[in-house]
């Protein structure tokens, strides 16, 4: 313990804390008097903590109590009316208080793993023990909120010295043995802040690398740390990353990063700023894009292996299986200078979600031609707007103008809309005198 007391960097953080919004602020001042009051220790960890130092905003709150942390989170839940979930085997609470903030609570704790890339098993520790375990520098400090020492950092293993460094540094060896997903996190921060990895930590990456231990994840666990590399802000130089280290072959053995996928890839930031800029009201799953801009140029049988690989949702798996050959013979056939009618268009991409819209636009970035592009991005702002078009009709209607039930109804209603979205037709009376000229019931109804 004294060789942590020397360690410890001991100074008042209170302007650091300030960062946070006041309300933020003020709960942090109450939860560490609740602290008191219960005879406990309470800290400010994880992310947030380094974003504050960073002068990042970041307002998660993520606590760790060296005492009975789910007793301590229930307390809080009492105080404050929030919903309360526990995870007994990782000794951590989650809350969800009534003005939306999530707030996880943990016990201080050690982990230690039966064999690499499995979940660890926990057992309560002291605050020094509980920063240890976690996976760099930066992400081991920790700031107290108990009254007496609020604002105090706790930094044993010189995480603000690599911030300030702009270093990404594990804390022992063994790290990425343990727990293989800090392969990702690396990446991830290190693009994120444009920090370098630190030499033996890039020799100890790159080993775990070579190994098949990432193999060993389960598909949620894999799914979730390529889909959060996926959600940076820009992951272009980390997906580039990825493929450096050889470890796309996780997703794939056959995926490759080449120089036509890394072209469309590195196309995805601009085609999705137009794709936003124009479509305010879309909900893009980019870090799905980037998966479908990774694997386009993979055959059908590979994405199908890298979907179940990665254990993805049901959606997500259709997007992404829509991001091959599919979307070449669309972008052929939109980009050609041939005329092709509204109604045609909205055939092409009628079942397709709007992510592949966004590869779309990104395949034709890459490919540098500035009539079709632009050619391609009329085509889509038709496509958007004619989507809302909608048949006065219904099979309803057909069977009182005295068509019986049947499959006919769908070709029927089709051609309709067809022609709805061509301008042949812009009121009701002209569907019905559509529906009975064109299709052969002229006299009836």
């Amino acid at each position: 313990m004294l060789q942590w007391r020397a360690m410890k960097h001991r100074m008042n953080q209170n302007d650091v804390l300030r960062r946070l919004p006041q309300e933020r602020l003020s709960l942090l001042r109450e939860l560490g008097n609740l602290a008191d009051e219960g005879g406990v220790s309470l800290y400010l960890v994880g992310g947030v903590v380094r974003d504050l130092l960073l002068k990042r905003e970041n307002w998660d709150l993520d606590l760790t109590v060296e005492g009975d942390g789910i007793a301590f989170a229930q307390l809080v839940a009492d105080r404050y009316g929030a919903g309360l979930a526990v995870f007994e085997r990782f000794a951590t609470a989650r809350l969800a208080f009534p003005d939306g903030l999530k707030m996880d609570i943990a016990t201080t704790r050690r982990e230690s793993y039966a064999q690499p890339a499995v979940l660890p098993t926990v057992q309560p520790a002291s605050i020094e023990e509980d920063l240890f375990r976690r996976d760099f520098t930066i992400n081991a400090i920790a700031m107290q909120l108990n009254s007496g020492k609020f604002g105090r950092v706790l930094d044993a293993y010189g995480g603000q010295r690599d911030l300030r460094a702009r270093t990404i540094r594990v804390l022992h060896a063994g790290s990425f043995q343990d727990d293989p997903t800090r392969i990702f996190r690396a990446i991830r921060f290190e693009q994120r802040f444009g920090f370098c990895l630190e030499r033996t930590t890039v020799r100890l990456l790159a080993q775990a690398a070579a190994t098949n231990l990432i193999q060993q994840l389960s598909g949620p666990r894999l799914q979730n740390e390529i889909l959060s590399l996926f959600a940076e802000h820009d992951p272009v130089r980390a997906i580039a990353r990825l493929g450096q280290l050889k470890l796309l072959r996780f997703l794939h053995h056959r995926l490759c990063y080449t120089t036509k996928v890394k072209r469309v890839v590195t196309a995805v930031p601009k085609a999705l700023a137009w794709w936003v800029r124009r479509f305010q009201d879309s909900a893009i799953d980019r870090p799905i894009v980037y998966l479908m801009a990774l694997s386009n140029e993979s055959s059908s049988v590979v994405v199908a292996a890298m979907i179940r690989r990665l254990a993805l949702s049901r959606e997500q798996a259709k997007n992404v299986s829509a991001g091959g050959r599919r979307v070449d013979r669309v972008l052929k056939r939109l980009t050609n200078k041939g005329p092709v009618r509204p109604s045609q268009v909205y055939r092409l991409l009628a079942n397709l979600r709007d992510e592949a819209f966004v590869l779309l636009l990104a395949k034709q970035v890459s490919a540098q031609h500035v009539v079709r592009l632009s050619l391609l991005k009329q085509h889509l702002v038709a496509y958007v707007k004619n989507r809302a078009i909608k048949t006065a009709l219904t099979g309803r209607d057909l069977q009182a103008m005295g068509l019986q039930p049947g499959p006919q109804y769908k070709t029927i209603l089709g051609k309709l809309l067809d022609a709805r979205i061509d301008g042949m037709i812009t009121t009701e009376a002209e569907e019905r005198v559509f529906v009975r000229k064109r299709l052969g019931l002229a006299g009836r109804g």
